[in-house]
């Protein structure tokens, strides 16, 4: 029997704003995991594995459209529209064809890209990702406007955790330089793919 209900009242407030004091990712997903069934615990596995971008590529998103989660298949959706959308956006700026780095389809990622021009114009590397974990965060929200009490709304707590415990972590200065990595990161997201 799931006990969706005990562990959300349990679950702390997470801001968008990326602060959280104390939080500490890793202790509140060991306590969630352990009140949670096998099969929930699965989609958790699933959500941390592809919080490491090095593992993300066609096969992994196609296996995500498959999973058994609304939320891991929205989610990996949102994510693969969102890379992609970065991916067509740096390789038009570099000359490049986009259709060489891009993964799956792109007609979303066209739609995305519209709307996040402004924030990949960005000149402030910081101000950029800040600004990039904030849409993760608003289309997070979105995933689960009409749940309660389900696995989606502890998916979508611990998927916003990520984020906050990436952000708690940083200063202006060691984060700018952070993000510079992370830049380097994105650019090589889809194998093969080299913008330098």
């Amino acid at each position: 029997m799931n006990n969706y209900h005990y562990i959300i009242a349990g679950l702390p407030e997470l801001m968008p704003d990326f602060s959280s004091g104390t939080f500490s990712y890793g202790d509140i997903a060991a306590t969630i995991k352990e009140q949670l069934s096998r099969r929930d615990r699965r989609y958790v596995d699933w959500l941390e594995f592809g919080a490491d971008s090095s593992r993300l590529c066609s096969h992994f998103y196609r296996a995500a459209e498959r999973q058994g989660n609304a939320f891991i298949r929205s989610y990996y959706a949102m994510d693969r529209r969102l890379r992609n959308a970065q991916t067509i956006y740096l390789a038009e700026k570099d000359g490049k064809d986009s259709s060489r780095y891009t993964v799956g389809e792109t007609d979303s990622a066209k739609e995305a890209l519209r709307e996040l021009i402004p924030v990949f114009q960005n000149g402030d590397l910081f101000e950029r990702e800040h600004s990039l974990d904030r849409y993760r965060w608003e289309r997070i929200t979105e995933m689960t406007l009409f749940h309660y009490f389900d696995m989606d709304v502890i998916l979508a707590f611990m998927a916003k955790g990520m984020i906050v415990d990436r952000w708690s972590s940083l200063d202006k200065d060691k984060g700018a330089e952070l993000f510079r990595l992370y830049v380097d990161e994105v650019r090589g997201t889809f194998k093969g793919t080299d913008f330098r």
